[in-house]
């Protein structure tokens, strides 16, 4: 059974921070006392039915999918992203528990990573592995858990591209020698015959990108199995929430998502789980 990323003191704690709320605030609206919310928030207490009911009408979370979350009950089902002649491999990155991505087209030998936070002799196993050329390095988001072998990786392979969204270049390639393309939404970004586009969805960062291609979308931490990425602030928080609905919920149900953290799912999956949603 998968481990999702979020608890429940995760799920509510993110909403809290989106609805701009305090812990009293909220123990005020529900009649849920300020040490439980507390508890709650620090992985020390389960809430009853009833309290779970009242918090995500507070926090406008859907109650349904938020107690199967208190439960347990739900976990996304194990899936193969693999597709024709398209390499995907997935490394768990030490460093924030992080997931990275070897991606590759087969018929070509060109290959690209995303979201290198660590791990990288096992990145370079995988491209030799697959007899891939590295040509692409995609950054969802400039947090060090996901860009923090991007030195290290560039080194090894000085002719790759750097795509990330504008408005986090310079931390993304701070220290780094690399060409650097900006990840402009609907414009095409070609991995030797395969396809990718990249989707602005700020919130998580205020250049949050997700990159979507043959059925798959890879989220970072802007959307993860049952749970989003902790909003910047209040201000972002229904912009963040509106993108992912209209951009990466709207996709066919059988698309799967491979988030920055956590397990793979699909869209189907989180329009049918994710309290956010």
């Amino acid at each position: 059974m998968s481990i999702l990323e979020d608890e429940f003191g995760d799920i509510i704690a993110k909403a809290r921070a989106g609805a701009g709320c305090t812990v009293d605030q909220i123990a005020e609206s529900t009649r849920v006392p300020v040490s439980d919310i507390q508890k709650m928030e620090s992985y020390q207490l389960l809430p009853s039915r009833e309290q779970t009911i009242r918090l995500a009408h507070a926090l406008s979370l859907d109650s349904t999918k938020l107690t199967e979350i208190m439960n347990d009950s739900w976990h996304p089902q194990p899936l193969s992203f693999q597709r024709e002649n398209v390499v995907i491999e997935q490394i768990s990155v030490p460093y924030g528990t992080s997931n990275c991505y070897v991606i590759g087209c087969t018929k070509s030998g060109i290959g690209g990573v995303v979201d290198p936070g660590g791990a990288v002799d096992e990145i370079l196993r995988l491209l030799a592995e697959h007899n891939l050329n590295l040509e692409l390095v995609l950054i969802t988001h400039s947090h060090a858990d996901h860009i923090s072998g991007l030195k290290q990786l560039i080194s090894a392979w000085p002719g790759a591209r750097v795509v990330s969204n504008s408005a986090e270049k310079d931390r993304i390639m701070h220290e780094v020698s690399a060409r650097w393309e900006p990840a402009n939404e609907c414009v095409a970004i070609h991995l030797g015959d395969l396809t990718l586009t990249a989707l602005d969805t700020p919130g998580h960062t205020p250049g949050s990108t997700c990159y979507t291609a043959n059925g798959i979308c890879f989220t970072g931490d802007t959307l993860f199995a049952g749970s989003i990425g902790q909003p910047v602030d209040w201000k972002v928080y229904p912009k963040m929430l509106s993108s992912i609905r209209d951009k990466v919920l709207s996709m066919p149900g059988n698309t799967i998502i491979l988030p920055g953290h956590g397990p793979a799912t699909t869209a189907g999956e989180e329009n049918a789980h994710n309290p956010f949603f």
